[in-house]
């Protein structure tokens, strides 16, 4: 199956019409009201009590629990097994190149960069980032079902935002629909494709059995954000075809993909306490994403030699302590 740029022209204007219908029914019921209504809620993945909320809401989250008929536990089990045995080397791969990977799309990142608070709650913003791989990745939370709670959380998280920012009228629909199906379709993929590729690049030989098992955990987890079933990634020829498709259409130098990676440096810094930090982001990002990346991200040349960017990778926890 190949996409071309019409069809994906037309995934760009797709969000995601269940959760947005039941956004403007809430902001229909309670106006301006609804942000301090709902995301007190949203935000906390520890609550998985949704009982007290509008009855809409409750609706919603009745209504869309159910696991896919795909799911399979076992492949779920392989995957968080996966990840826990190279949590380290993910935590860096996530923060040093998923991340960034994902401000290489400018109409993409101009969500991040609308509200402003990536670029001055970065700190939070990666904790929240943190937190939710971290459950996602936690076999537990999926034995127990309440893993589905917190996806559907986010799912109506990203449907608020994408709602407050059509409603503003300062978005421009020539950048697609805000959080829009490519654009959740590239973030899926910077959790899967990108984290397998880094990976790789570090040195880890992947098991196909556990490659297979990590791509349909991730379709699981798109399969309940709203990602259509066309855009679900099974296999790395798919993954490398959409992914593709996507870099050559969108990713670009923009000036708001090198705020927020340089944000997202100084935020490093700032947790580690050290200006090593920064020489440490802009050297393993420019050796995760390449060199024609990290120049469209307006990465300095990095002065750290690879075999002291290796010793610091078996060193260094503050990354992992985030997303591991």
């Amino acid at each position: 199956m190949v996409f071309e740029n019409g069809v994906l022209d037309a995934y760009r204007q797709k969000g995601d019409w269940l959760a947005d219908e039941l956004m403007q029914k809430l902001f229909d019921k309670h106006g301006h009201k609804l942000g301090s209504i709902l995301m007190p809620f949203l935000s906390d993945f520890d609550q998985h009590d949704f009982s007290e909320q509008d009855y809409e809401t409750i609706a919603f989250f009745e209504n869309n629990q159910s696991l896919p008929t795909f799911y399979d536990l076992k492949e779920i089990v392989r995957a968080t097994e996966f990840f826990k045995k190279y949590q380290a080397s993910i935590g860096i791969i996530l923060g040093c190149y998923s991340l960034p990977y994902c401000y290489l799309g400018e109409d993409g990142a101009r969500v991040l960069g609308f509200s402003g608070r990536i670029q001055h709650d970065t700190y939070n913003r990666l904790l929240e980032t943190g937190k939710f791989v971290k459950n996602v990745m936690t076999q537990r939370f999926w034995e127990e079902k309440t893993i589905t709670i917190l996806l559907l959380k986010v799912r109506l998280m990203h449907a608020f935002w994408r709602f407050m920012i059509l409603k503003s009228g300062k978005w421009d629909m020539k950048w697609g629909v805000p959080i829009n199906q490519e654009d959740m379709l590239g973030t899926n993929l910077s959790f899967s494709l990108i984290v397998l590729r880094g990976l790789r690049k570090l040195g880890v030989e992947v098991d196909s059995v556990f490659e297979k098992a990590y791509y349909h955990h991730w379709a699981v987890v798109g399969s309940f954000l709203g990602l259509e079933k066309e855009l679900l990634v099974f296999d790395v020829q798919k993954a490398i075809m959409f992914d593709k498709a996507i870099s050559k259409r969108q990713f670009r130098s923009s000036e708001i993909g090198k705020q927020l990676t340089a944000s997202l440096g100084n935020s490093y810094q700032k947790m580690a306490n050290s200006e090593l930090a920064t020489g440490y982001f802009v050297a393993q990002s420019r050796y995760l994403l390449g060199e024609n990346y990290a120049d469209l991200l307006g990465l300095p040349i990095s002065k750290y030699p690879k075999n002291l960017l290796k010793t610091i990778n078996n060193t260094t926890s503050f990354l992992s302590n985030i997303y591991g």
